[in-house]
């Protein structure tokens, strides 16, 4: 596996998702080597036998975005990570690759595992391409592939002239053991209710809105408790967010829980009754979703992209208008004139859907469907 960013340094879902990937593979007796860079900005990575953290970013998540500009640097990045890939196929002696996310790497290391006689699967988990149509490695086609982490990622590049009408929809897994997790407990009747936001704290995220719709409903009445768990992608959109807490007297009704670890998520959709996925542009996904779903947390989602896929609206919980604060707090009122057991039943719903539509066996058979396919894997 050959991606740029590798829990636990990590940002947003898609690295969780190639990590379960991984595993599901290595259940199944394949063993998988991984190929990513070291960002201590993003925490601890670690390194294994099985995880390398050789690779050199052509550029930094570090505070926003930023590319290295072209110069002797950039070019030495390049050059150590030809290096690198070149030394991992000797070493490893793979039989196929399976290619994350390449941005701040380059199509180059695409193309490079390819002219290295492996059969490539990419799994695509954005909206966007993850390189311009003339890059496509059009000679290599027999043995490149596409997999999509929706319906509506194959649909955006089906638009855009790629080759994927046949390319697997593999939806980003549950972690190991999510398809068994026991239903939320929620709060009470006699408690406001909880309500949850997990992901980073930026503006197209649609974190504002949610505080809002918060506002707004305390000025009727009606108080819930937000708690939101995230680590901020600019500091300047978290700290807007933590003034207008201030100034909208929320500041006993919002928790900031900062990055949760993976293994403190379970215990977080534990204590849920809602969970609010406010973006506003499309998604490629919406792991959270699916997460909350599966521990039987109600979602309200703005449905945007491919996250349209996870809701079934007034089945497994509620879609509502994105950058609208007020279809969300007309959301969160619903919700908080229903028996606490109507809530439930809903959340029970959610949890059977999840829990079958994104275990990790079924997002494994796709991946490992395709694998099995090429001679070289044969």
């Amino acid at each position: 596996m050959v991606t740029n960013l590798y829990p636990p340094q990590n940002l947003g879902g898609f690295g969780l998702c190639l990590q379960r990937l991984a595993e599901g593979l290595e259940e199944r007796g394949h063993a998988v080597m991984v190929l990513s860079s070291d960002q201590p900005y993003l925490g601890a990575g670690g390194a294994s036998q099985a995880v390398q953290r050789g690779l050199q970013l052509l550029g930094s998540y570090e505070g926003g975005l930023s590319n290295l500009p072209e110069g002797p640097e950039r070019q030495h990045r390049i050059r150590h990570n030809r290096d690198q890939i070149a030394l991992a196929i000797q070493h490893w002696q793979p039989d196929a690759a399976l290619v994350g996310n390449l941005d701040l790497l380059g199509v180059e290391t695409l193309h490079q595992l390819l002219d290295a006689g492996l059969p490539c699967v990419q799994h695509v988990g954005f909206l966007g391409p993850p390189f311009p149509l003339n890059q496509f490695p059009w000679s290599h086609q027999a043995r490149y592939g596409m997999a999509c982490a929706s319906g509506e990622v194959k649909r955006t590049l089906l638009k855009l002239g790629f080759p994927v009408a046949e390319a697997p929809v593999v939806y980003p897994p549950l972690a190991l053991g999510m398809d068994r997790a026991q239903l939320c407990q929620g709060s009470d009747g006699e408690e406001p209710l909880r309500v949850g936001y997990c992901g980073l704290l930026m503006a197209s995220k649609g974190v504002h809105r949610l505080l809002e719709a918060a506002a707004s409903l305390r000025q009727q009445g009606t108080s819930v408790q937000l708690l939101i768990a995230g680590k901020a992608f600019s500091i300047e959109y978290q700290q807007q967010l933590q003034r207008f807490a201030q100034t909208a007297g929320l500041h006993n009704q919002v928790n900031w829980l900062g990055f949760l670890e993976p293994e403190r998520m379970s215990t977080f959709y534990g204590k849920l009754d809602l969970l609010v996925f406010p973006s506003i542009y499309p998604e490629s996904f919406g792991m959270v979703v699916a997460e909350a779903m599966a521990h039987g947390v109600v979602p309200i989602s703005t449905g945007v992209g491919g996250a349209f896929e996870v809701i079934t609206h007034g089945r497994n919980g509620w879609l509502i208008e994105p950058d609208d604060e007020g279809s969300l707090a007309s959301a969160l009122r619903h919700a908080a004139t229903l028996p606490r057991s109507a809530l439930r039943q809903l959340g029970k719903r959610a949890q059977h859907d999840a829990q079958v539509r994104y275990s990790q066996t079924r997002s494994v058979d796709e991946l490992e469907r395709w694998l099995l396919k090429h001679p070289k894997i044969n």
